[in-house]
């Protein structure tokens, strides 16, 4: 039995022992905090949809280290209270340094793929600004319930978020050997449709190819296919609020059948819901049924918004979150998500809502 590292922060979960580790693999974090914590560190990432906790320290001030062996960089976060802060992982020697009271306000020295990040996030920092700006003005109206200025502000933020996509995607392209690029691309990769990530995809350097980043990229893009537009439907079988179970190809046929993605907790949902809520009251009888899947936890969450949002079609869930079987079939990873099926199970569009949704059923049964 070998010990290769003692108490510190292991990263890579080692797969067996030899007598020697690849030192150019090893990697030592040091956190020179100046001030006082008011909460333990930790080290975490994302996994699957939830943060996976790797590490944490009880030390409140003054320098805190993290070493171990990592084969390519990769994103984690430092969370201090409720504080996350990204950091890429890599081989070297890295220093992090920040004040308590002003974490967000930090360095980073001896990683060339922070230093890369840091680079193209100032590049966009006036697109960054002028959004947390209009989230500001978002929160304000939202407030005073004026639903005409909370329409327009919406409206202004969408415009906005899409120049930073634009940027960004404009990054992506002409840094196709980048692990950064491969970060950025996979973190933005819901915004996307099929055509766009696969064309991304095939764009980077083959150097990269075996990153998590792309490797991941290249596995949407192969599920994103299997539930392409003119493909055939996948069926599942989930509960309804009643604990009955249904099956998809038992309510295809009849209608069009809108399949809704959301859940009780995504704000963006919930501010979709109004707008479902008359197209279903316009066009049911005429030949347009939904089928709303939750990647809800709480069943009384989930059951109290469809009274609460007055949602009166036919809901179903398994209560797994991220991990719903049917938001995987369909390769869900943000909501709302929605896909539209034909009487004969074919998809006919997808991730429509508002006034595109609206006009897309009126173009089927007008």
């Amino acid at each position: 039995m070998c010990k290769v590292l003692k108490k510190s922060f292991l990263l890579i979960f080692l797969l067996g022992c030899n007598n020697s580790l690849n030192l150019t693999n090893q990697f030592t974090l040091t956190l020179n905090i100046s001030g006082d914590l008011q909460q333990d560190t930790y080290l975490v990432k994302r996994h699957l949809g939830k943060w996976v906790n790797i590490d944490s320290s009880s030390v409140k001030t003054g320098t805190i280290k993290m070493s171990g062996s990592i084969s390519d960089p990769e994103f984690y976060y430092l969370k201090f209270g409720n504080d996350y802060i990204g950091i890429f992982l890599e081989a070297g020697n890295i220093m992090f340094k920040a004040h308590a009271d002003s974490l967000d306000k930090n360095s980073i020295s001896g990683s060339r793929t922070n230093e890369e990040l840091d680079l193209f996030k100032r590049s966009i920092v006036p697109i960054t600004n002028d959004l947390n700006n209009l989230y500001k003005q978002y929160s304000k109206i939202l407030k005073s319930d004026n639903k005409d200025s909370l329409k327009y502000i919406i409206d202004l933020i969408d415009q906005k978020d899409q120049d930073r996509l634009d940027a960004t995607i404009d990054y992506v392209y002409k840094n196709n050997n980048s692990i950064v690029s491969a970060y950025l691309a996979m973190s933005n990769n819901h915004y996307l449709d099929l055509y766009e990530l696969d064309s991304l995809t095939n764009n980077f350097d083959s150097s990269i190819k075996d990153s998590r980043y792309v490797k991941s990229m290249i596995e949407r893009v192969a599920k994103l296919k299997l539930v392409s537009i003119g493909s055939t439907y996948t069926d599942f079988t989930m509960n309804d609020t009643s604990d009955n179970s249904i099956k998809l190809s038992s309510i295809i046929g009849d209608n069009y059948l809108l399949i809704d993605f959301w859940a009780s907790w995504c704000g963006p949902c919930r501010r979709e819901n109004p707008n479902i809520v008359s197209i279903y009251k316009d066009y049911h009888n005429k030949g347009f049924d939904i089928l709303g899947v939750s990647l809800d936890t709480d069943k009384k969450k989930w059951t109290d918004a469809i009274d609460k949002d007055n949602l009166n079609w036919m809901h179903v869930s398994d209560l797994k979150g991220w991990n719903s079987k049917a938001g995987k079939l369909y390769a869900v990873n943000a909501i709302p998500h929605s896909i539209i099926l034909d009487r004969d199970g074919i998809i006919i569009a997808k991730n429509l809502n508002g006034d595109e949704l609206r006009k897309k059923v009126s173009e089927l049964l007008d």
